[in-house]
């Protein structure tokens, strides 16, 4: 019989002592002396081991969050306070007289605001409307004077046009509207929400998928990473395509085109983790969601843009995304192959160069190897 023992208390086992400095509780408490408290009773010792100290647990989520806020704002108020047009493709189709007048009285309103293309005639130009080409054509003929419109492009495009060649005139101009958006789609923002979600699930993909498992072979990554970009396709095209009506596009291209978008942004966000390590989340989030979306042309076209944002509309995913889903929806395939191209390119080539860094890795690990064994 045991006494001075409660029979429902154990005695835990001795522990085998370990050498001065070698000791793992000693060498837990001398972290935990830096660490955050237990707040939350039951995390396992190691996760309370690798906490920060408070003054980085405080420090680092604040101007993280802080640079990422300022970025944005920055950004987003820059690009679009008091948006105004740069090289505005405008058609007119009409005698050199009326055309030369509306260019010089555009041209006088804004310096390098507009670009001008000529059309013989208003079928030519209203298919240079259907295709993209221009946004608006002002056409003058022996059926008066009128405004072809894709209304496709957006209220506030059309808008902006319609008031500008009004005021060039000199006189209301009837607007036709050639090319309307569909039912679905009443406001035309529809692909710029649907590109910026899929461009934040490819972000917050990335992050989980190296938070979880940050040594996860390539292979296995890709394989990953493939799934996620099939299946946010599939999902994307269900609720825009089928479900809401708001993507008009054929459902394989929407898929194909989402699918494409979230690889290429999955992929992206995967390769700067890798090469920036923790700050790889913040550099993430300012080239994707940023500065991809604000460049995507989905609120406004890319010509609206300033002078020194507007070059990233032509390379960055979700610029290639909307104009390819937008051609796709309305302009007879105006723009999808370049889209399919930029998207596809960026997805290899991010893992293209995550396969470099980790076969440089991999040859460094022995050589690190082997001269520790050395020293030893």
């Amino acid at each position: 019989m045991h006494h001075g023992i409660p029979p429902s208390v154990s005695v835990p086992p001795q522990a085998a002592p370990y050498p001065p400095g070698a000791d793992p509780a000693a060498d837990h408490v001398r972290h935990a002396r830096h660490a955050l408290v237990d707040s939350e009773p039951g995390l396992p010792a190691p996760v309370l081991a690798a906490a920060a100290g408070t003054r980085k647990a405080i420090l680092v989520p604040v101007l993280t969050a802080l640079a990422i806020g300022t970025v944005f704002v920055a950004v987003y108020l820059a690009a679009f306070h008091a948006p105004s047009a740069r090289h505005q493709p405008v058609g007119i189709a009409a005698s050199d007289k009326v055309a030369a007048h509306t260019e010089l009285a555009l041209n006088n309103a804004a310096p390098d605001g507009y670009t001008f293309y000529r059309y013989p005639d208003a079928a030519a130009a209203r298919r240079a409307v259907t295709h993209d080409q221009v946004p608006a054509v002002l056409v003058a003929d022996g059926r008066g004077t009128r405004l072809l419109v894709a209304g496709a492009q957006g209220p506030s495009t059309v808008s902006s046009l319609a008031t500008a060649l009004t005021t060039a005139v000199g006189k209301p101009v009837p607007v036709k509207d050639v090319l309307p958006l569909a039912a679905g789609d009443s406001r035309g923002l529809s692909v710029f929400y649907a590109s910026f979600g899929v461009v934040l699930a490819g972000f917050l993909f990335a992050l989980s998928s190296y938070q979880i498992a940050p040594r996860l072979g390539l292979a296995v990554r890709v394989a990953s990473m493939l799934v996620f970009a099939a299946a946010s396709g599939l999902m994307v095209a269900l609720i825009g395509h089928s479900a809401l009506s708001a993507l008009p596009a054929p459902f394989a291209w929407v898929a194909l085109v989402v699918g494409l978008l979230a690889w290429a942004a999955a992929a992206a966000a995967g390769v700067l983790l890798r090469v920036f390590g923790p700050l790889g989340m913040p550099v993430a989030s300012v080239v994707l969601l940023i500065l991809g979306n604000a460049t995507s042309g989905g609120i406004l076209p890319t010509t609206f843009l300033p002078a020194w944002l507007s070059p990233l509309a032509s390379v960055l995913p979700p610029a290639a995304a909307v104009r390819g889903l937008r051609g796709a929806a309305y302009f007879h395939d105006a723009h999808l192959t370049g889209a399919v191209t930029t998207l596809a390119a960026w997805g290899l080539g991010c893992l293209t160069l995550q396969y470099v860094l980790d076969r440089v890795a991999a040859r460094r690990r022995p050589a690190g190897s082997a001269a520790l064994a050395v020293a030893r």
